[in-house]
């Protein structure tokens, strides 16, 4: 006879009050309140209590939720990343997750280092996916101690979207120890990062049921752009819009936006790219990322960067019930295009099961042209182990012929181990260029065949740290199986050792063929790398390759430099060479190399300097920043000034550009 355990999830209750301790990093106010307790590891010894002990406490009032988090810890403490949103797995930290609406798929994240450092981010279908792109309005403060050290945070009930009548949240921490690569979490045992349905609960919560809570972001900047090294040739632009959030209850959410800002204060990095597919870029702009999400699936059928200059857009996001909803409605500038585009969006998500669920997606983009999309996808969670997912898309232009895709796609997966199968369609018939006017995907004409495997091992006696071996295969033929298209094997050795040293290896093996010019490409690459506290922020890599790509034999030899100096000032240098043999118009011999200087006064005031170039192009870049987040994180003032010069095929661009843009969040 099989006798089945309900293990009862842990529980922790708030404790009301009327006023929220300061948010200054004291924890003397707070730490005999605190509760001990014990957590238990994800990694390396899963299921095994964790080696140092954690106090909680939690308080809060009708505006806002307060947590403390003692740390305590004998190890050293590392902590080194002032960036927000980058300190990931390179420093100690503790990240608190709120399942605000108890459907064991979605959480919100908020982690802090313990130099303050601040990360926030979404939990999609029970940990699948994260979204580092959304940015919340939040409080937090850490202090470094003789026994650890302490952080503590205060969440605006008006940052977060929750059902209004439930006293009871789904409540994790996660505890991040770096020098012993130690993972806990409060909830208890589990395999698997930001597992949502394992979490445990926040009990005796009475949040406000929020209406009519309204938020303005608008912005102002002043740009001027030189083409030549005199002023005689120089544009001035002075731009003004924002956005507006309307809290319509306590789960529903509206957002407008005029004019809104596409200004990046973020370099980007000088990029060797040696395939031949379109590079996707993450959304930036605070009108998307806001249940943006939503959009993640495997054949992302809404891109949300395919929208260029918005005049105007509009926006509603929410839960009601068991289905997360999310419409967009956008207006793109019509300047130098034959008609304005429109673009009209939505999204519907609907819970089944304990954690699965099953959501449909409608687009249209209406220009010259009228391209349109419908889809539907599932994702089933099934046991601790199993997972399946699916899509289905059909694309048409102008009302003719619907093309379509889709996948099938099974899986047994966790933190240590990874197997799935997966099958892929493309309509051969136009259907990427439909499906790229408002989605993204690099696939066309195919049918695909994949495996992957992978598996972590954590050693727990000699110098090796862990190693994991990972496998990855696939091939493909046209839509109608008339032309085999190609191959993909890949195998990946990665291995750290006690002594911070890692030294990993890959080999690629590739066919592809060119339906265009029928040629066929036989592709291969051999890598091995050498890296020191490379799960760090402070480390060192050095890597090395040599193959054929597309016809041309390559070698590239790349390392990357990390340091923090006097605890404020960050320096990281990448230098790369690369050659090919023979060179082509797109493939030339190139030395790149990037630097980058920043020095934070305080994590929300630094400047930063950083200088790119490639021999290739003979480009040049340099960019300069100021940047002050007086109001973290929406309301900024930066400063910005870079200058590029590159060779072209119509000659030698020689231009400068700077602006000053501030932006300032005002609530009602």
């Amino acid at each position: 006879m099989f006798i089945i355990q309900h293990v009862k999830p842990r529980s922790f209750e708030g404790v009301p009050c009327r006023q929220l301790p300061n948010i200054d990093g004291n924890y003397e106010d707070v730490i005999n309140q605190c509760q001990t307790w014990q957590f238990i590891q994800l990694e390396p010894s899963n299921g095994q209590p964790s080696g140092s002990s954690t106090k909680l406490i939690a308080y809060y009032n009708h505006q806002a939720l307060y947590i403390g988090i003692a740390c305590y810890q004998k190890a050293a403490i590392t902590a080194s990343i002032q960036a927000r949103d980058k300190f990931a797995q390179s420093d100690d930290n503790i990240i608190l997750i709120l399942g605000t609406f108890n459907d064991n798929r979605n959480g919100y994240a908020f982690g802090v280092n313990p130099i303050g450092t601040q990360a926030d981010f979404k939990i999609m279908d029970d940990g699948r996916t994260t979204d580092y792109n959304w940015d919340t309005e939040w409080k937090s403060a850490t202090k470094i101690t003789d026994w650890g050290w302490f952080a503590e945070f205060e969440i605006p009930f008006k940052s977060l979207r929750y059902k209004s009548d439930q006293t009871q949240w789904q409540f994790d921490i996660r505890r991040s120890i770096r020098v012993n690569s130690e993972i806990s979490y409060w909830s208890g045992p589990k395999k698997e990062e930001f597992k949502i349905s394992l979490s445990g609960n926040l009990d005796n919560i009475t949040a406000p049921n929020q209406k009519n809570d309204i938020t303005m972001v608008p912005y102002v900047m002043n740009q001027l752009k030189v083409t030549d090294n005199t002023l005689s040739n120089s544009k001035m632009n002075n731009q003004i819009g924002g956005d507006i959030k309307w809290k319509v209850n306590s789960n529903l959410l509206a957002n407008a936006t005029i004019n809104p800002d596409f200004a990046t204060v973020e370099a980007d990095e000088e990029v060797i790219d040696l395939t031949r597919y379109e590079i996707e870029y993450p959304e930036k702009r605070i009108f998307f990322q806001e249940g943006n999400e939503m959009y993640d699936t495997r054949l992302k059928t809404f891109y949300s960067r395919r929208i260029g200059d918005i005049d105007f857009a509009g926006k509603v996001n929410g839960k009601i019930g068991k289905t997360n909803l999310n419409i967009i409605s956008a207006i793109e500038n019509a300047t130098g295009k034959e008609n304005q585009p429109l673009f009209n969006v939505v999204r519907l998500k609907r819970d089944i099961l304990k954690s699965s669920s099953i959501g449909m997606t409608l687009t249209n983009k209406s220009d010259t042209t009228t391209n349109s999309s419908i889809s539907a996808d599932y994702v089933l969670n099934l046991g601790k182990l199993w997972k399946f997912t699916g899509q289905y898309v059909g694309v048409v232009r102008d009302f003719d012929m619907m093309r379509h895709a889709g996948y099938l796609r099974f899986a047994a997966e966790n933190n240590f181990f990874h197997w799935h199968i997966r099958y892929s369609y493309f309509d051969g018939d136009g259907f990427k260029k439909i499906f790229n006017e408002s989605g993204y995907t690099k696939d066309d004409d195919r049918q695909e065949f994949d495996s992957d495997i992978s598996y972590k091992w954590w050693m727990k006696g000699g110098s090796l740290k862990f190693t994991k071996f990972t496998s990855k295969n696939n091939a493909y033929w046209n839509h109608d199986y008339g032309i085999f298209k190609g191959y993909v094997f890949t195998l990946l050795s990665e291995n750290y050792f006690k002594n911070r040293i890692n030294l990993d290896f890959r080999y690629n093996n590739e066919y592809r063929y060119d339906v265009v010019t029928h040629y066929d490409y036989y592709n291969y690459i051999y890598e091995a790398a050498v890296g020191y506290n490379t799960e760090a922020y402070d480390r060192i890599i050095c890597r090395s390759q040599y193959g054929r790509s597309f016809g041309s034999h390559i070698k590239l030899i790349e390392a990357e430099a990390r340091i923090k100096l006097l605890n404020k000032w960050a320096l990281e240098f990448k230098p790369r060479y690369i050659a090919f043999e023979p060179q082509t118009t797109k493939y030339k011999d190139a030395v790149v190399y990037g630097i980058s200087n920043t020095y934070n006064f305080s994590n929300d005031l630094w400047v930063k300097l950083i200088n790119q170039y490639n021999s290739a192009t003979d480009k040049v870049y340099v960019y300069g920043l100021a940047g002050w987040r007086f109001k973290p994180p929406f309301g900024n003032l930066f400063f910005v000034i870079t200058h590029n010069e590159q060779r072209e095929m119509a000659g030698f661009t020689n231009n400068y550009v700077s602006y000053i843009k501030f932006t300032y969040p005002l609530s009602f």
